[in-house]
């Protein structure tokens, strides 16, 4: 396991939140006061405990972005459990820039998007780092303070270059 230098979590907009938390809710509400449903109370409760389960295991498993500067690598994951992850080593990084893109525009929205050599990992917002990566492969990576991830993997390859990493 490498050490961490630096840790960013972008967290969903709060509109995501009321539409996951909401849409959850309104799936709950037949099973709160008994609509259209023969279960009984124990049956009524189960469901309502597992639509609440799902919306929990959403919210972590895809609920914004994680970006860890380590030792080595870039490793970026959806949520806040790394489960959907990926891993960019500094060796495979030619360029990086902070940048200001159109995500609906240039993506579709936000999460992960993008086909053949351009690709996006983002939770919000219009800021990321723009990763080169070999054979012209671009990797954007959503940031709510882009310039201050870059100049975290910049100062950490640096130091892995200079321990021959």
């Amino acid at each position: 396991m490498e050490s961490t230098s630096y840790r960013e979590f972008s967290a969903w907009p709060g509109w995501v939140e009321l539409v996951v938390w909401g849409s959850l809710g309104a799936t709950s509400l037949p099973f709160v006061f008994g609509w259209g449903t023969d279960s009984g109370m124990v049956g009524r409760v189960v469901s309502i405990a597992a639509i609440l389960g799902i919306g929990v295991a959403i919210r972590y498993i895809f609920g914004g972005l994680t970006a860890l500067v380590q030792e080595t690598r870039l490793f970026i994951y959806m949520g806040s459990i790394p489960l959907v992850k990926k891993s960019v080593p500094f060796a495979d990084i030619v360029s990086m820039e902070s940048v200001r893109y159109r995500p609906i525009a240039e993506f579709g929205g936000w999460g992960i998007r993008g086909m053949g050599k351009k690709k996006a990992w983002t939770a919000r917002g219009n800021q990321a780092v723009v990763l080169t990566l070999p054979n012209d492969r671009l990797l954007y990576v959503g940031s709510d303070s882009p310039g201050q991830l870059e100049e975290h993997i910049r100062r950490a390859m640096t130091a892995a270059s200079l321990l021959g990493e």
